[in-house]
């Protein structure tokens, strides 16, 4: 079993990508840096930990030629997506954000396709689909990967072979967190980052995984 992590060197894709490696997956990173303790961890197991150089905010034709180039080596049985871009202008939040996430998401999708199975998973923060002051910007862009992705999630549920589940995981102490407490002022309680429930879920084919967008905005609310 092959799983592709995107974000394997941040908080959540790394947590990701030690699950995947203790399931019994071979890994393989996308990402601008080789996470070592991923590595390491491969090698403590056995397992094989493959590094795919990958820059969201690269060319089009650059970063689709890295994701082909991968895909003719083998085709993953899961992909899971944890990177999130947060200080930068407009343009470029929207590119890592949203666009470059969708078009590998569904470059990878339409090869599962062909196969005939594939789980796919997508994390987002709750502030994709709840603003806060300071962080419109991340918040937008992420939304639009959020409202995209429940369009692919409805035509691969028709289809009956490929599945996508969207993530909202749990506040953990990570870059994007503390981007987010830095623009807003507020601090929330952080919590360790535990991917095996979210794990579990995509690879279950569920539509949805951590935080429910309901319960995010009552604590939106009550923060």
């Amino acid at each position: 079993m092959i799983g592709w992590v995107v974000g394997a060197s941040g908080t959540w894709g790394g947590a990701v990508g030690r699950e995947l490696l203790d399931r019994g997956f071979d890994v393989v990173a996308l990402g601008r840096t080789e996470p070592a303790d991923l590595v390491a961890r491969a090698n403590e197991l056995g397992r094989s930990f493959t590094f795919v150089r990958l820059d969201l905010a690269s060319p089009d034709q650059d970063r689709a030629a890295a994701v082909a180039a991968a895909l003719a080596v083998s085709v993953p049985d899961v992909l899971v997506v944890a990177s999130a871009a947060t200080d930068a202008p407009r343009a470029s939040l929207v590119q890592a954000n949203y666009l470059a996430p969708a078009a590998l998401v569904e470059q990878v999708a339409e090869a599962m396709r062909r196969r005939g199975s594939g789980r796919i998973g997508v994390f987002v923060g709750q502030n994709a689909r709840l603003g806060m002051a300071g962080a419109g910007e991340f918040s937008a862009s992420q939304g639009a990967l959020w409202t995209w992705c429940e369009g692919l999630q409805d035509e691969l549920r028709r289809e009956g072979k490929v599945s996508l589940t969207r993530v909202i995981p749990p506040r953990a102490a990570s870059r994007t967190q503390a981007y987010l407490a830095a623009q807003s002022g507020r601090n929330a309680r952080l919590h360790a980052p535990k991917a095996g429930p979210l794990v579990a879920a995509i690879l279950a084919g569920k539509r949805h995984a951590g935080r429910r967008p309901i319960l995010a905005a009552l604590a939106m609310i009550a923060r």
